[in-house]
């Protein structure tokens, strides 16, 4: 019998690589965003406890409270600065998404299509392997009966 050999498999191979590349940047994009994420949550911390202090400078250290505005709207730069990455990284996480999300149809068409030609190679196997056995059956029938024709 015959080995399926599907014609593609080295477009199916390389669509395989440039999945697991592209699982691997939006692993790495993902790890960026969830990092900004994060310091975007410590500065805004920072910038209530900033707020607080001026607060706290206002009702009871009226000396240090300009001090205090300056650091406070040092922390609100900051933070601003933080959430400016932080959309940035979703845009570009969105499109690690993206390329992601075609590279994973790019391998699924190229799967179903040798799953499709596996198919349809076997069915056409099993019809030539049914075709001999009863070519087979045919021939010894023949022969059967020219041997009961040769005993009468």
């Amino acid at each position: 019998m015959a080995r399926f050999r599907f014609r593609l498999e080295a477009s199916l191979q390389l669509a395989q690589q440039i999945l697991e590349t592209a699982q691997l940047v939006y692993a790495q994009e993902l790890q960026r965003w969830q990092d900004c994420v994060q310091a975007c949550e410590v500065q805004r911390l920072r910038y209530e406890e900033a707020q607080e202090g001026q607060r706290e400078a206002g009702r009871y250290r009226p000396d240090d409270l300009g001090v205090c505005q300056v650091f406070a709207l040092k922390q609100w730069q900051q933070l601003l600065q933080y959430e400016a990455q932080q959309r940035e990284q979703e845009l570009v996480l969105e499109n690690a998404r993206r390329c992601l999300l075609e590279a994973h149809r790019e391998v699924e068409k190229y799967e179903r299509l040798k799953e499709k030609q596996a198919a349809a190679f076997k069915a056409a196997e099993l019809q030539k392997e049914q075709k001999v056995l009863d070519e087979t059956g045919q021939v010894l029938h023949w022969l059967g009966k020219k041997s009961v024709s040769k005993v009468v």
